[in-house]
């Protein structure tokens, strides 16, 4: 079986009949009140967006999916928009996850993701030692969603409305995010998330040495757009309260790096056997190792000759699969046992573009420094920068402009970086953006 079957070995053992169209959400997601769960669907993402999300999950993963007359999982053939489908779900669904899907990945760690923002220039908040000591007022809060679960990974922008000086930062694996050492002042606050409605909050007053609480709830996104199932091309199937399930790696030295277990993978592993790919997952011990971020177990694997190169069934090398567990430290150690920096998948994205639409700027800033190209397009002419401008990563957007990547680049339907920021609503790279040089496109009516 094929790295790309993962996706058509998922298996349902009960699944929910509650109607998708009941759901509140948009196209890719959508909320289940009768289960309280957040429901992903497949088919809106290509088959290698579709995969990451899948892989990416710790535990069980509630799904709406569409089986084609060969039984197969069936994924957009290309994407109509960039999305960002890293983010892990809320505690909501986090609460349902179990060991019975146990996908390889590590939770992530949220950290800010970006740097303070002015009109015109960067600007940064005070670091004078006395100025924090009585002008050093905290903003705090818990972003929630409908049922009270914490939402990891959600965005906080925050501006002081009379200097105009922005910042951002993202919740972390609790839903709580802060900022520290503020001026005193009003401010503004916006918080979005993945699949749920952004908050505005304005003119919220802090003191000097206060701290100000602002707790919020989002609401699920409304719906954008419905799905046309077409009968005798594929049937449907919606499967909620976690029943999705995937098969285990039948090779043991596969298994012992998804279930992380250095003792277990130095007591599997050969030279005969590093470079197997397992047949049911389609995936490698070293894969598995660099998914989960484990630097010792990605050395144990290359000093015994895993192969830096191998690629799976969507052409992807491990240098592709950097998420946010990842350090620069397993970047250089991969490149080092000759891992190419340029090499493209089977969608023509190279490991910069993936590395783009990860909140993971160390490993981004290594695949520059190691020659990663920042003009290389995909298949349908899109940039690293598109992708980071596409995801809102402030950090990764400053990054690639910092090294030279051209701001007004268009792709194959004349889209630049500046319309993808525009396009999934990111206000903060928007403006960073046109800080920079971006240029607004101008929409001609033919005559």
């Amino acid at each position: 079986m094929s790295a790309k079957d993962l996706l058509d070995t998922i298996r349902v053992e009960s699944p929910c009949e509650v109607s998708w169209d009941s759901m509140i959400g948009n196209d890719q997601v959508r909320f289940c009140e009768h289960c309280n769960l957040t429901v992903n669907d497949l088919s809106q993402l290509t088959r290698k967006r579709a995969l990451r999300l899948v892989r990416a999950s710790k535990g069980r993963l509630c799904v709406r999916y569409h089986r084609g007359r060969d039984g197969s999982t069936l994924t957009r053939s290309a994407p109509q928009k960039l999305y960002r489908i890293g983010q892990r779900a809320s505690r909501i669904a986090a609460g349902a996850f179990s060991a019975t899907l146990s996908l390889c990945s590590a939770s992530a760690h949220a950290g800010n993701i970006a740097s303070t923002m002015n009109h015109s220039n960067a600007a940064a908040v005070s670091q004078d030692p006395a100025r924090q000591l009585y002008l050093g007022a905290t903003i705090v809060g818990t972003v929630t969603d409908p049922n009270g679960a914490v939402i990891p990974g959600a965005t906080i922008f925050l501006s002081n409305e009379q200097t105009n000086l922005s910042m951002a930062t993202s919740s972390n694996g609790d839903g709580e995010y802060r900022f520290e050492g503020l001026d005193v002042g009003r401010y503004s606050l916006r918080i979005e998330a993945p699949g749920f409605a952004p908050v505005d909050l304005t003119s919220t007053y802090v003191g000097a040495n206060a701290t100000q609480r602002l707790d919020k709830q989002l609401e699920v996104a409304s719906i954008e757009e419905s799905v046309d199932v077409t009968a005798g091309e594929r049937r449907e199937l919606v499967v909620m309260g976690g029943a999705m399930m995937a098969v285990e790696p039948s090779e043991p030295l596969v298994k012992a790096a998804r279930e992380d277990e250095l003792q277990d993978v130095l007591a599997l592993l050969t030279r005969e056997n590093v470079n197997v790919r397992d047949q049911a997952t389609g995936t490698t011990a070293l894969e598995q190792a660099i998914q989960n971020g484990n630097r010792e177990m990605v050395q144990a694997l290359l000093s015994t000759g895993a192969d830096a190169n191998s690629r799976n069934e969507s052409k992807q090398t491990a240098l592709m699969m950097m998420g946010e567990e990842v350090t620069a430290d397993i970047v250089w150690d991969l490149i080092h046992s000759g891992a190419k920096v340029n090499l493209k998948d089977g969608d023509g994205d190279t490991a910069l573009m993936e590395a783009a639409m990860v909140k993971n700027i160390a490993v981004l800033n290594a695949l520059l420094q190691a020659g990663a190209k920042l003009e290389e397009r995909n298949d349908a002419g899109q940039t690293a920068l598109m992708w980071a401008a596409s995801n809102g990563l402030m950090k990764n957007v400053r990054a690639l402009i910092a090294a030279g990547a051209d701001i007004n680049a268009r792709d194959k339907e004349d889209k630049t970086p500046l319309s993808y920021a525009k396009e999934n609503d990111h206000d903060k790279v928007v403006k960073l953006l046109l800080s920079y040089g971006a240029v607004e496109l101008v929409q001609v009516e033919p005559k």
